[in-house]
């Protein structure tokens, strides 16, 4: 038997906060197109538990996951491997991870984040209801390849689980789709959850029960929207188009009556590229020879090389930063597998991962923290954004080639592990 216990809180900050993601952008925010939510899903079988929060927001500083499950541990009872923190990454939100000329990170919000999660938290855990799976797989072949190179790559799978109670009506709806939320663009200066909210509030609409609908995104890294700075009106239809993929096939789809739910985490080590002091300042001194880098943010891009030059001058010696803690966090529901990960990857590695099961696997991705993009080694080739420049701002030392490679490798091994776990549950429980 399967309970669920969910909560949604409005996490929606007042006009004036500065909007994430965009180094283009004009800040402050000036209004709100459309409110962010905090949305919870606490699952409990006889065999475990998960706490699932699911924001509209752009990532999460790995200190406030730790913050966040130190509170879970203590007041709920929860392990690390129960609680899981994850974000659409809609760029039209609060700073709530560290990306230089990217918004200015709102410790003040954070707190109030924080506050937030432990309500709706708590709410989630005290209900709980019956319910019933429903797992559906529709296609959508809306996001495109935003790096135009020889190796383009998207993932049109749109991926649904249906929390149902015993009438057919919905609890919650957990969809999964791979898509930057950057329709709005640098533009817009207005609060929004951008093509993800709109997703999940006309998915919500058109099912009995007005459910609650967390809309998660994939391995997202190298795609985007066919367009940004587009209206709002477009935004919305962009999102019908993601609910339209899988509403008819929930109400279709097979009922499973004794679902079933087994949890693992993993962390992992991802070496960077480190450099030493003439490298470091040879590395700045030929970035601000970027032609298209300079052209696009100005003295905004100066800024961070500089900032980027003296931050990791200042370290050496210090610190150990030749590393990044990646995280991996399996969620087996049924004959589907969902892999959180803390970072940006790009859309083959699910391909990967579907290669060695045959489950259905999807990738959630901004999950428990944010260490930045993960390319393939072929891109690693190519160049681009995503290669060469996004490191700089997010203030550190570039992955080393290879390590989305790694991450799927490891990925590979939780998948299995979890199916094993799960056979094993199955035997004893016959």
């Amino acid at each position: 038997m399967m309970k669920l216990g969910t909560a949604q809180i409005d996490i929606t900050p007042q006009p004036g906060v500065e909007l994430s993601g965009f180094a283009a952008r004009v800040q402050p925010s000036t209004g709100v197109l459309d409110k962010l939510f905090a949305k919870v899903l606490f699952i409990e079988t006889e065999q475990t538990k998960l706490l699932w929060i699911h924001c509209d927001l752009i990532g999460f500083d790995r200190a406030i996951v730790l913050e966040f499950r130190r509170w879970a541990h203590e007041k709920l009872g929860l392990g690390t491997h129960q609680v899981m923190l994850s974000a659409t990454h809609t760029h039209s939100g609060p700073a709530t991870i560290h990306l230089r000329e990217c918004g200015e990170y709102d410790s003040v919000y954070v707190e109030f984040l924080q506050k937030s999660f432990r309500r709706a938290a708590e709410i989630a855990v005290a209900q709980g209801e019956v319910v019933d799976l429903t797992c559906v797989e529709g296609q959508l072949p809306l996001a495109v390849d935003r790096r135009q190179t020889v190796t383009p790559h998207t993932d049109p799978r749109v991926a649904a689980i249906g929390f149902r109670r015993s009438n057919g009506s919905f609890v919650a709806v957990l969809v999964n789709y791979a898509l930057h939320p950057v329709a709005l663009g640098s533009k817009n200066r207005y609060i929004s959850a951008d093509i993800f909210g709109e997703a999940a509030k006309q998915l919500s609409r058109e099912l009995l029960g007005r459910p609650l609908v967390l809309l998660t995104n994939g391995a997202c890294g190298n795609l985007n929207p066919p367009a940004e700075n587009v209206s709002f009106e477009q935004v919305k239809l962009w999102g019908r188009q993601i609910a339209e993929a899988v509403q008819p096939l929930l109400l279709a789809g097979k009922i499973n009556f004794q679902p079933t739910l087994q949890l693992l985490n993993r962390n992992l080590k991802l070496p960077l590229e480190t450099l030493d002091a003439n490298g470091i300042n040879h590395f700045a001194d030929e970035a601000l020879r970027n032609a298209a880098a300079l052209a696009e943010w100005g003295d905004r891009y100066r800024r961070v090389v500089g900032h980027w030059r003296t931050t990791l001058l200042e370290q050496i010696g210090k610190n150990d930063a030749s590393q990044h803690e990646a995280e991996l966090f399996g969620v087996l529901l049924d004959e589907v597998i969902f892999v959180g990960a803390n970072a940006e990857m790009f859309s083959e590695f699910t391909d990967w991962l579907r290669e060695k099961s045959r489950r259905q696997i999807y990738l959630v991705g901004y999950a428990n923290g944010d260490v930045g993009y993960l390319p393939t080694r072929a891109a690693y080739a190519e160049g681009g954004y995503e290669v060469d420049v996004a490191h700089l701002f997010y203030g550190g030392f570039r992955l080393r080639a290879g390590g989305l490679e790694q991450l799927a490798a490891a990925a590979q091994d939780l998948v299995r592990e979890l199916e094993a776990k799960f056979s094993n549950d199955m035997v004893q429980n016959k």
